[in-house]
């Protein structure tokens, strides 16, 4: 079988698609509990190490928590509720979706469309979700590593703008252009968002009673990202040439530890991910193991010391010059 001819009917039979397109809410929920308590502790020790006199205990658990706050966007369970198979219930889902968008400062609505595109036509030249602007020089390096204050400053001005009815784009300085009537929706999206956060800071800020901490909360989505993006390139990096193929070739799994892959809700599964986007996050190892027994044909998986290989980090390069040459003077 050839990997432009794969069906999943023929990989699978009805209950093996059953279980594994089947939601489990008892797996959701207790993944969700244990994200939610594993920010909130670290923010705990982060506040009780300050008060205490110990800013290194504190820094370290600031990081370690922004670190882990950049999955539950779109490259980690924010993603995941987009495709509402987290929850049996739909509107969880929903719910879910737009609260883990709005504290990684994301606009729902916007990326309801790239999303869909993306998934309908990966590597199309309008998927804007295949290469980002990765920066390859040490001040760049230094922004994903520390605090990307660029990328601060834009979703902030974009939240600001989209919640007066404006999208902002950014080139030779920043042009504005009234919302068309169809993205009406991402205007409330932006209110929403910078409501939820001035609330969410204003009480942290009343809770601990020092402008530093609530500094560090409030950038909190915008540090040590580098993580996050490094897994985010490696779903579909290099493999262009196969973009007209089966999914198993444009997209790219790679194996990680369990704690990383379990804040990446398995995206790390992305061939799988995108071959049946129907599944839950929690099913795809189980697809993954099903297809490595039934399929037999070669396709993208990687340890996850190829994140660390030249090889990689040289696709990085090439790509980003590619993207660099392709954008407009």
């Amino acid at each position: 079988m050839g990997p432009s001819e794969i069906k999943i009917g023929s990989l699978l039979t009805k209950d093996e698609f059953r279980e594994l397109t089947a939601p489990n809410d008892r797996i959701a929920y207790s993944h969700l509990a244990l994200r939610i308590g594993i920010h909130a502790g670290l923010l705990f020790v982060m506040v009780r190490a300050w008060e205490g006199g110990y800013p290194a205990l504190a820094f370290a658990c600031f990081y370690l928590n922004a670190v882990l706050w950049q999955f539950a966007g779109y490259a980690g369970i924010g993603h995941e509720l987009f495709h509402k198979k987290v929850f049996s219930r739909k509107w969880l889902n929903i719910l879910f979706f737009k609260l883990f968008s709005y504290v990684t400062w994301n606009n729902p609505s916007y990326f309801e469309k790239t999303h869909q595109f993306h998934h309908a036509s990966t590597f199309h030249e309008d998927d804007s979700e295949i290469y980002r602007d990765f920066p390859l020089d040490l001040l760049g390096a230094a922004r994903l590593v520390l605090l990307d204050y660029q990328s601060l400053c834009r979703r902030v001005l974009y939240a600001l703008c989209n919640a007066f009815g404006y999208e902002a784009y950014f080139g030779k300085g920043i042009r504005l252009k009234l919302m068309p009537p169809e993205r009406r929706a991402a205007q409330s999206d932006a209110i929403s968002m910078l409501a939820l956060n001035a609330i969410c800071l204003v009480l942290f800020f009343l809770v601990t009673l020092s402008p530093a901490l609530a500094l560090m909360f409030f950038v909190t989505p915008f540090v040590g990202s580098l993580p996050n993006r490094v897994l985010a390139l490696a779903q579909h990096l290099g493999l262009e040439d196969h973009k007209d193929e089966s999914a198993l070739l444009f997209s790219r799994t790679v194996n990680l530890p369990a704690p990383v892959a379990f804040f990446y809700a398995n995206m790390n599964y992305h061939a799988e991910h995108h071959l049946m986007p129907s599944v839950p996050y929690y099913n795809l190892p189980k697809l993954h193991d099903i297809l490595n027994a039934k399929l037999k044909m070669e396709r993208e998986e990687k340890e996850f010391s190829y994140l660390f290989a030249r090889d990689f980090w040289s696709s990085i390069g090439v790509s980003a010059k590619l993207e660099g040459n392709a954008m407009p003077e």
